[in-house]
């Protein structure tokens, strides 16, 4: 783990564990619907990535990767002792998981990938993001221009329309994203868009895995979890209805409720 720096994690309820992690420019508290049903039967560990939340920030970095990340997330899970887990992630979270696996596959019992691709990213959007990131850089914050370029990318247009507290929560929480944050949020962005392609690495899965997006997800459409359902063996695919990339808060009730299903089978 990076020297000095911490992530937070927020423990709560007993039993079997699942480990959560959130998506980009967001951070742990996106899953307390999920916690609030889960934490009745399971022991959820919520983590907030560096930069997200209650985590520390880095010191400038030129390189950081997907897989370092991981290996500070474990770094930090290992005085918690979890002999054995569910993973659950959203977009980077579930671009995380081949990594977790390959690392912890005695451990992983079953996995949720969410709003995620384990591909590389189409190069024209990768040049587009890494051009908001190049700004937010220079500015030190997420300006007005960028909060109405990003908002729209992560939620459907039925959320966009009829579920405004949570777009007004979004815009409010990139706002007052910190300064010192700021060089974090860019690293582990370019992080994410310049990520490596994970595809072949999931036909090595051989646990039971959810893959499930919204159905008006743009910047993770069907068609990449329907690809990523294809190659793992033991998987099965749900679309998530009247929801995008954050679908787990668009539509709480239908994912709680799938997520509930799968791990108890």
């Amino acid at each position: 783990m990076i020297k000095n720096k911490k992530l937070n994690i927020e423990i709560t309820g007993n039993g079997f564990p699942i480990v959560f992690i959130h998506s980009f420019l967001w951070d742990k508290t996106m899953w307390e619907p999920q916690i609030k049903e889960l934490s009745s039967k399971y022991k959820c560990v919520n983590i907030d990535l560096y930069g997200h939340g209650k985590s520390d920030f880095l010191e400038k970095s030129n390189e950081y990767s997907l897989d370092q990340l991981t290996d500070d997330i474990l770094d930090s899970l290992v005085d918690l002792n979890l002999k054995e887990y569910f993973y659950i992630g959203l977009s980077v979270g579930g671009m995380l998981a081949p990594y977790f696996y390959e690392k912890q596959k005695n451990k992983i019992k079953k996995m949720v990938i969410m709003d995620s691709y384990s591909g590389i990213e189409n190069e024209t959007l990768k040049l587009k993001y890494f051009n908001m990131l190049d700004i937010i850089l220079k500015e030190k914050k997420v300006s007005e221009y960028i909060i109405k370029e990003v908002v729209p990318m992560f939620f459907s247009y039925k959320t966009l329309d009829k579920q405004l507290d949570i777009v007004d929560n979004f815009k409010k929480s990139l706002r007052e994203i910190k300064e010192e944050n700021i060089e974090t949020i860019v690293t582990l962005g370019k992080a994410i868009f310049g990520r490596k392609n994970k595809l072949k690495d999931l036909k090595n899965i051989d646990i039971p895995v959810l893959f499930m997006v919204g159905e008006d997800d743009i910047p993770r459409p069907i068609c990449e979890s329907i690809e990523m359902n294809k190659i793992v063996k033991n998987s099965i695919y749900k679309k998530i209805p009247n929801s995008g990339h954050i679908s787990n808060l668009e539509n709480p009730d239908f994912v709680t409720k799938e997520i509930e299903l799968f791990l108890i089978k």
